[in-house]
């Protein structure tokens, strides 16, 4: 996949953060009893939004997700089933205290990520222009793109052979393909590779002459073919595209290295 496809998988994550943390907040709850002794004046004065027993959801909290009146229903609902559970004995302390942990992990993790992002500043057009010139076969030359989507790998494997024995690409767009462009034979039009990139296909489809091999993906199995090039047609477009790809590569870059240097601070061991 494309260089901003890893980028975007981490935004992603970064984005439901605020979620995730809430439900993982919804099933331990705030417990009065468990307050630090120093709170208690300091809780008598925040404002109540729910409370089953000695759980407490507080607007604070709600302000803090920016959630609404149905995550304050939906957080009444998750504690009275986790004050069953408990009830019940169900509970795993040590998959409570993963949870914990988790949940923690990932909220620092989102800071750090958001810190490196307002880190790194949009290229200027000066920039963008050597970065493209720098990589011609991705951002001066466009290429006209053909797409076949299957239902599954036997269909285009079966697609694919008859492709390569010179079948007709079109008719075979316009008869098997589930591609929104099937109608008319599969043509995406004039592309760049780096456009290409940026929807998260691999580098030899950017880069693709002719036929491609089979491409998985989320909605199906997908096969390219290029028929043709020109020099860029709509610089403005592409500039956009190059942009993107330049300030995502950059994120990337600072993030590899605060990962190196935290990893070279750290000891760090994975099982394999």
């Amino acid at each position: 996949m494309g260089r901003s496809t890893a980028l975007v998988l981490w935004i992603l994550t970064g984005i439901v953060i605020g979620v995730t943390v809430f439900f993982l907040v919804s099933y331990a709850g705030t417990s009065e009893a468990d307050s630090h002794p120093d709170a208690g004046s300091l809780d008598s004065e925040r404002e109540i939004a729910a409370r089953v027993g000695s759980y407490v959801l507080y607007n604070s909290d709600l302000a803090i997700i920016r959630a609404d009146q149905d995550a304050i229903e939906s957080w009444t609902r998750d504690q009275l089933l986790a004050c069953a559970a408990e009830e019940a004995d169900l509970e795993n302390p040590s998959v409570s205290s993963f949870v914990a942990a988790r949940a923690r992990q990932i909220y620092l993790r989102d800071l750090m990520l958001e810190e490196i992002i307002a880190s790194i500043s949009s290229p200027t057009d000066a920039e963008i222009r050597n970065f493209m010139t720098a990589n011609p076969e991705l951002f001066l030359i466009e290429r006209h793109y053909f797409q076949i989507i299957a239902a599954d790998s036997a269909i285009a494997e079966s697609l694919h052979t008859r492709l390569g024995w010179g079948q007709n690409f079109q008719v075979t767009a316009q008869n098997s393909s589930l591609g929104q462009k099937a109608a008319i034979g599969g043509d995406l039009g004039f592309v760049t590779g780096g456009e290409m990139l940026a929807q998260g296909l691999p580098t030899e489809i950017a880069l693709l002459d002719g036929l491609s091999e089979i491409v998985p993906s989320s909605i199906g199995w997908h096969i390219f073919k290029v028929s043709d090039t020109q020099a860029v047609t709509d610089s403005l477009r592409v500039m956009r595209s190059a942009a993107e790809d330049l300030y995502n590569s950059r994120i990337e870059a600072a993030l590899d290295s605060v990962l190196q240097s935290t990893e070279n601070r750290l000891s760090t061991e994975v099982a394999h």
